[in-house]
């Protein structure tokens, strides 16, 4: 086996787990630390600042519906590239902006560009790279991700304090550019664009030989998969994750509604980042052994044992079960990365991987944009934050049932004879 053949499946994880860092991850997570100086630079309140999330991930939404047949049609390397290049000028111009129309108008920039570079396109490439090893590599694209969190965010948060907001955002701009495009133009859609094959490929397994020879032969009508049982369970499983996995959203909130202080406010999220590093690699070991459809719902009562030590916490006002509950709940940041990836490989196979996961992706975005005002929504309305906690369990119990739904209407396409 060549050096060439060894080293270029896990350089894709890297590559596109870096433009999943540059974009996704800068402009959704990272850009969290600059509302407060956001806000008092635009003179408006936090409400109507924030509004550039729904902006965004819709605008996210909308690309991520077209990726799964785009990719497909163009010069992979340069959509990319070319994607990276816009968001960054949008980033750039954000950092001058002195109006909210100008914020605004950014927002759909970069959602656009995140959709074009996101985690739909870093499933699809990992996917077509790794014949063995999938659910690892889908968690060690992740890793990156955290890694890349984990060092840029105490960075970004002092850069802000000592060189103010408008600066630190053309930092990140930079980030952008300069790590974004080399990226995107080594990444490479399939192995076989530059003669290799898939990690773990084997021609004497049947399996393995006959999905090629389908991938090659026969294209997949998107209505078969979009009106197939498969492609329903699996966008009712992203838009459950996509709910529950915003309940991260409102630790804050909740340690200050019950008492805890603005110190276990701050330190539940950090908790909970630091956590990644050791969750991310054992989901990806737990699903590569067990796969996932025993793996998934495991770690879907992990996150349910998270939400009933924050109920514990709230009743009993003991700050350790919350702090423990923290670290737990990071899994679902794994899930609704990796764990969505996952999923729709075991749901999908080939060509409809590819238009299932961005499907079910656009409009998982699209919900997910509303799940913090709706969950907050259910606290307002109660004044518990148990209540809460109570209904992201239910959504977890409900993914649950679904993985085990899914193992037994995955997606098939019987193909007519004239299809060949």
């Amino acid at each position: 086996m060549s050096t060439k053949q060894k080293v270029y499946p896990w350089l894709m994880i890297l590559l596109t787990g870096l433009l999943m860092c540059v974009m996704v991850d800068t402009y959704t997570g990272i850009i969290s630390l600059f509302l407060p100086p956001l806000v008092k630079s635009m003179g408006a309140s936090l409400s109507v600042v924030t509004m550039f999330f729904p902006v965004m991930i819709i605008s996210m939404a909308i690309a991520v519906s077209q990726v799964g047949s785009l990719i497909q049609k163009v010069n992979v390397k340069w959509f990319l590239a070319i994607s990276i290049i816009v968001g960054g000028i949008g980033s750039i111009i954000i950092s001058r902006a002195t109006n909210l129309i100008i914020f605004y108008a950014m927002a759909i920039l970069l959602g656009v560009s995140s959709g074009f570079t996101g985690l739909v396109v870093q499933g699809i490439v990992i996917n077509n790279w790794f014949a063995k090893r999938k659910n690892f590599a889908f968690s060690a694209g992740s890793y990156v991700q955290t890694i890349y969190l984990v060092i840029l965010t105490p960075i970004i948060n002092k850069l802000i304090q000592s060189i103010g907001w408008r600066s630190s955002f053309l930092v990140l701009s930079m980030l952008t550019l300069v790590i974004g495009i080399p990226s995107a133009l080594f990444i490479r859609l399939r192995p076989a664009d530059i003669g290799l094959k898939p990690y773990g490929y084997d021609p004497k397994n049947l399996q393995q030989s006959q999905q090629n020879s389908n991938n090659k032969q026969v294209k997949i009508p998107k209505r078969a998969i979009i009106f197939s049982v498969a492609f329903f369970i699996t966008l009712l499983f992203f838009i459950s994750i996509q709910f529950a996995s915003n309940v991260l959203q409102l630790f804050p909130t909740f340690a200050l509604a019950v008492g805890f202080g603005p110190t276990i406010s701050g330190m539940m999220p950090t908790i909970q980042t630091a956590s990644d590093i050791v969750i991310t690699p054992l989901f990806g070991v737990t699903t590569e052994k067990w796969g996932g459809k025993k793996a998934l719902p495991f770690w879907a009562i992990v996150g349910i044992t998270s939400m009933i030590l924050l109920i514990i916490s709230n009743n009993m006002h003991q700050v350790t079960f919350a702090l423990i509950a923290a670290g737990l709940a990071d899994i679902f940041t794994v899930l609704l990365g990796p764990g969505l990836q996952v999923f729709a490989r075991e749901m999908f196979s080939g060509e409809s991987f590819d238009l299932g996961m961005s499907y079910a992706g656009s409009v998982s975005y699209v919900v997910g944009a509303f799940a913090v005002p709706a969950l907050s929504r259910i606290y307002e309305a109660t004044k518990n934050f148990n209540n809460v906690f109570y209904f992201v369990i239910a959504v977890l119990v409900l993914v649950i049932i679904l993985i085990w739904i899914g193992s037994k209407n995955t997606f098939v396409y019987k193909v007519n004879k004239n299809e060949k």
